[in-house]
């Protein structure tokens, strides 16, 4: 390190290391795309209720991570701060439209491969039901329970997701699970 004038020098890079630099995140984001896009879709989905609202999220998450992935060294925290940000982006669109949603219009459509009609016809009534179930509960509630049951992440992740400690993380997942359990009480499929 060199001191000219109270300024430090620093080394240019040269133009082929940079663009390798360059490649190397292009790449690394390509592969945590294919690996992640429909659990960030989830994620906003399930907050926002709305496809469109939540396919804008899945691209201003990845443009973030596109921006800021050469600064995450730990490759076993990437999952969870991208999700973490999938959730801030959502609650962001939430704020912005000066609405909470509580009844999605717009269920997602079922498509069961391999499966019979009669297969296809008892896991779409289930979905269906889940589905009603999961736009009633409260918004928190909900995304712990997507996080933990639907996306399987740790409880420590879902922690970290949420922006909350590990102990509330576990509650809000409880009360969800009960909430949910309630919800769908007597109802049959058939």
């Amino acid at each position: 390190m060199e001191w000219q004038t109270g300024v430090v020098s620093i080394p240019d890079i040269d133009p082929v290391g940079r663009a390798a630099a360059a490649a190397d995140v292009v790449d690394r984001l390509e592969v945590l795309f294919a690996e992640q896009v429909e659990s960030v879709f989830n994620v906003a989905y399930r907050v926002l209720w709305n496809r469109a609202d939540a396919e804008d999220v899945v691209q201003r998450t990845f443009l973030k991570a596109l921006t800021r992935l050469d600064q995450i060294r730990d490759p076993g925290r990437v999952r969870p701060w991208l999700l973490q940000v999938a959730y801030r982006e959502s609650i962001a669109v939430v704020r912005a439209r000066r609405e909470v949603p509580t009844a999605p219009e717009d269920m997602p459509e079922s498509v069961v491969s391999g499966a019979g009609p009669a297969e296809a016809a008892v896991l779409s009534d289930v979905a269906r039901i889940l589905s009603e179930a999961l736009g009633e509960m409260n918004e928190q509630e909900r995304v712990a329970v997507v996080l933990r049951d639907v996306e399987q992440l740790p409880i420590r992740e879902v922690a970290e997701v949420l922006g909350v400690g590990v102990s509330a993380a576990k509650m809000r997942v409880h009360r969800g699970r009960a909430s949910l359990r309630e919800l769908i009480a007597g109802k049959e499929v058939w």
